[in-house]
């Protein structure tokens, strides 16, 4: 995964972006690593067909947003997916806990579980080795997910201990509120084509979710604005599911803010800035929103 050659080559280039090598990362085979560090599977027809949510809101758009920042507490932590191909999981699962703070105005603060997609989640998925993100929007729906504490993330595969057709109570786990009993559901999911459209999901409702192409040269960001240079194997690559909270400009180099699943020691405290208006790395090619199921008592208004 690591590449002296790739780290000399960026550092010598004068990108907009430095690369490092990551301990983590040392004696681990590339390959694996596109598939441990990753974990998206290729997206059906169908779901790549996904009906778009157009806005077209002719508004002027801050030239920065930080979702941590605008909604203070309400963010969830960058996670760290271990050795488990499971981005798909836990890019959902922290997209669903954001919005489910920011649409309560904070009364349904919770972390929510990717253990519970990995392990209860099973049609068409492969564990360790990678998921598919439709079939998990959709587990998320129908079934709902448990929160973090009711059920750690364990970065393997284990059983699933709750019955399909479960609530809160007969999971055994702890409400954040009172009146909650079913699990913490989603509605359906749209695609976001437009870079606009992007953004101003973003502003009224919390982060999303994007997949993009990772190659080799991606494993050594370390910080600035991620454009893909060409050092390293070019013919090795795989899918990656990533949280945008934001976006902002560097010299008016345009770029969107986002939370990486490889924890905090990684890119800028777990994080990464890419080109954005660009579709750099394919990240635009296929943005995920939701709306999640608040209590409707604590619904925003």
């Amino acid at each position: 995964m690591m590449s002296d050659e790739v780290l000399r080559n960026v550092r010598e280039a004068g990108l907009s972006w430095r690369a490092a090598n990551y301990s983590q990362f040392q004696g681990k085979k590339l390959k694996d690593g596109l598939i441990y560090k990753l974990g998206t599977l290729p997206l059906s027809r169908e779901t790549a067909r996904l009906g778009p949510i157009i806005y077209d809101k002719d508004i002027p758009y801050p030239p920065q947003f930080d979702a941590r920042q605008h909604w203070k507490n309400y963010i969830s932590p960058v996670v760290d997916q271990g050795w488990c191909g499971s981005d798909w999981a836990v890019s959902l699962a922290t997209i669903a806990s954001d919005r489910f703070a920011i649409q309560s105005n904070g009364a349904e603060k919770v972390i929510l579980s990717p253990q519970t997609l990995l392990s209860c989640n099973s049609k068409q998925q492969q564990e360790c080795r990678g998921g598919n993100i439709d079939t998990a929007w959709i587990f998320a729906k129908n079934h709902g997910l448990v929160d973090e504490e009711c059920f750690p993330y364990k970065a393997k595969f284990t059983r699933c201990p709750f019955k399909k057709r479960g609530n809160l109570l007969t999971d055994r786990c702890v409400p954040v509120v009172p009146q909650r009993t079913s699990r913490y559901k989603v509605g359906p999911p749209g695609r976001l084509v437009k870079e606009h459209d992007i953004m101003f999901d973003i502003m009224q409702s919390g982060p999303v979710q994007a997949v993009m192409t990772v190659y080799q040269d991606f494993f050594h960001y370390q910080d600035g604005v991620y454009r893909r240079s060409h050092f390293g194997n070019n013919e090795l690559k795989g899918l990656h599911s990533v949280r945008i909270v934001g976006w902002g400009e560097d010299n008016q180099d345009k770029y969107w803010i986002v939370a990486n699943s490889w924890g905090t020691a990684w890119g800028e405290d777990g994080y990464f800035r890419i080109a954005r208006g660009e579709n750099e790395s394919g990240i635009e090619s296929f943005v995920v929103t939701v709306l999640s199921d608040v209590t409707e008592a604590y619904l925003r208004k």
